[in-house]
């Protein structure tokens, strides 16, 4: 299993997102950008890198934490939706502690997985060569991100 740690906010949107009484709102002044915005091109570059579907996703986000992983999956596209196998829930660490702890849980090979993320706060040194760090305002977006997450996805599917 060669795996994807998937976060949300500033990924797939800009991070600025307040839960608020049940609602969910981003804080943007851009009105051209909305929640989950960006999904469409993570779905995009997947399927160029990774036209097989050898990629699983695993959420790795406070969206998992507070709703659980099958329901904040269901906020996804469609292509994204069924690669999703789970979630970081259960971990209270920070992001990348959670998904060391997750990957070595689930006896996952250090070399098998890979994460997107814009928190790289107390980011495991072993394991930053895994991490595209993200800006938290443009996310995936930038294209220097989308360059080093398609070879990133490109040497996972190498190992």
């Amino acid at each position: 299993m060669k795996t994807l740690f998937l976060d949300f906010d500033g990924v797939l949107h800009p991070s600025r997102v307040w839960f608020n009484n049940g609602e969910i709102q981003l804080d943007c002044e851009d009105e051209s950008l909305f929640l989950f915005c960006w999904a469409p091109l993570l779905e995009s570059i997947l399927d160029d890198e990774d036209p097989q579907g050898q990629i699983d996703i695993v959420l790795s986000t406070t969206w998992g934490h507070r709703w659980g992983w099958q329901v904040a999956a269901k906020r996804l596209p469609l292509g994204l939706q069924t690669r999703v196998k789970g979630g970081t829930t259960g971990y209270p660490q920070p992001r990348g502690r959670q998904i060391e702890m997750y990957a070595e849980d689930v006896r996952m090979h250090h070399d098998k997985w890979i994460a997107i993320d814009d928190d790289d706060y107390w980011w495991p040194q072993r394991h930053l060569d895994k991490l595209v760090k993200t800006d938290p305002d443009l996310g995936i977006l930038c294209k220097n991100t989308q360059q080093q997450l398609r070879v990133k996805l490109q040497e996972l599917l190498l190992r």
